[in-house]
Order: structure tokens, then sequence, then C-alpha cells
């Protein structure tokens, strides 16, 4: 049998290595949780950097829509683009124009709301808008025209929201 100083030695050379393996341990497991923690966080700002890149897309393609409204510009821009600006084709222009404007905040909402950064409540807000908007012929043409992409996630929403209204109200379209 060892002497008892070698025992005690021994046993206490044995508690430091379990002590600070245990140290090494939770150190490792903080480590981890750091790394997750900063994982979720890099993943979150991506998230956003994204939406506020589209955002900002969005907002300069409404700005420029919303001249075309102005009744000189939608003049102007039919013109040149068909040779002929009667009092009818502009206000055509500038609904279609507004209506665009329109479509692609539906549409930033619509990823915003995919991507977690929309509230439910403004994302049903913005649903019963659409629902109201595209009962109107003129406004389910500018979808069919200018804004529908077969494929595209905004598209199947837009086709599964107008085919739950109602056939589009008979009248004048625009």
């Amino acid at each position: 049998m060892a002497p008892v100083s070698t025992r005690l030695h021994s046993r206490a050379h044995s508690d430091a290595r379990v002590k600070f393996q245990r140290r090494r341990g939770i150190k490792s497991h903080v480590r981890t949780a750091l790394i997750v923690y900063l994982a979720v966080q890099t993943h979150q700002n991506a998230k956003r950097t994204r939406a506020l890149i589209n955002q900002g897309r969005v907002a300069l393609i409404s700005q420029l829509l919303l001249t075309g409204t102005d009744a000189d510009v939608a003049a102007a821009t039919l013109t040149e683009m068909t040779g002929c600006a009667t009092p009818e084709a502009v206000r055509k222009w500038q609904f279609q124009s507004f209506a665009a404007a329109q479509m692609f905040g539906w549409q930033d909402s619509f990823s915003q709301y995919e991507r977690g950064l929309l509230d439910e409540d403004i994302y049903k807000a913005m649903r019963a808008g659409l629902a109201q908007a595209l009962v109107r012929p003129a406004y389910r043409e500018v979808y069919e025209t200018r804004f529908r992409t077969p494929g595209a996630k905004f598209a199947a929403f837009m086709d599964e929201a107008i085919a739950k209204l109602p056939p589009a109200e008979t009248g004048k379209s625009v």
C-alpha cells in the first residue's frame, strides 16, 4: 500500500484534474452557446438587411410609378412609347401607374411577412385592401399585364386571393 502522503497527493491531483475538466466542459458549453447565439444574430441581421434593401427598391419603383400619374409625364411617356397620348390613354396610364405602385407595396408586404418581419395584423389589413381593389377589373388587368409572374410566390399569393373573390365587377375598366 502506498504511503498516506502519496495517496493524498494522488487524490488531490485527481480532484484538481476533475475540477479542471469540469471547468473545461463548462467553457466548452459556453463557447458553443455563444457560437449559436452569434449565428442566430447573424441570420436575423441578414434578414433585416434584405428587407431594407427590398424596401429601398420598392420605394424607388413606387416613386417612379407615382411620378407617372402626373398628366404631363403620362402624356410624354405615352407619346414616346406609342405615338399617341389621347386624354383616355393618359387617364388609363395614370391609373395603371398608381395601381402598379400599390401592387409593389403589396408585394413588399408579402415578402416581409414571408420572412417573418411583418406583424399578422398588418398582413391581414394588407390582404383586405388588396381584396377590395382586386374586385375591380382595372386592378386585375394591371396585375395580369404588369405583375403576374407564373411560378413566383407573390403570383401564387395573388392568384389565391383572386380565386377567393367574386367575379370582377362589371363596368368600365380604366
